[in-house]
């Protein structure tokens, strides 16, 4: 686990990083209040390169050990095999750290890399609708997951 990441940092990478459900950009006032609530309650694995926030994953406790990923985000010019183990490997640790028996997820069904990213953690389909897709997975199961390789880049 690590330090809890300033709302600013986060704020800036989400901005990078996610689209707005619609598909659009992502709306920096209305982002602000969401993460208030989430930073301070939740677990979180960062990585950082001269000191900017590159990647993040953190996760908050539903019940008992029962846990919710609140986010996944790397920065569009640190997504390399260096980055992305880290990030995998801090998640990793969470995941075990807090004993984690259940961890559920929701994705938009627009973001095509998250949803591939859920499926090869072994994810299961909750419940899923033209919108967004909910996931859960056993937590040991992670553990033996994480963390994954990167993918081979896509050909067009």
């Amino acid at each position: 686990m690590t330090e809890r990441p300033a709302l600013e940092d986060v704020l800036a990478l989400d901005i990078l990083c996610l689209r707005a459900p619609d598909g659009g950009p992502l709306d920096a006032p209305s982002h602000r209040q969401p993460l208030l609530v989430s930073i301070p309650k939740s677990e979180w694995a960062c990585i950082r390169r001269n000191n900017s926030l590159v990647a993040y994953g953190y996760l908050w406790r539903q019940t008992g050990d029962d846990w919710f990923v609140g986010g996944l985000a790397i920065h569009p010019h640190h997504r390399s095999a260096p980055v992305i183990l880290g990030l995998g490997a801090g998640m990793r640790d969470l995941v075990g750290k807090l004993g984690v028996k259940t961890l559920r997820s929701h994705v938009l069904a627009s973001n095509t890399a998250s949803l591939r990213l859920h499926r090869r953690l072994g994810f299961a389909v909750e419940q899923q609708d033209e919108r967004a897709v909910a996931f859960v997975a056993d937590g040991a199961a992670l553990l033996e997951l994480l963390p994954l390789r990167p993918s081979p880049p896509r050909r067009a």
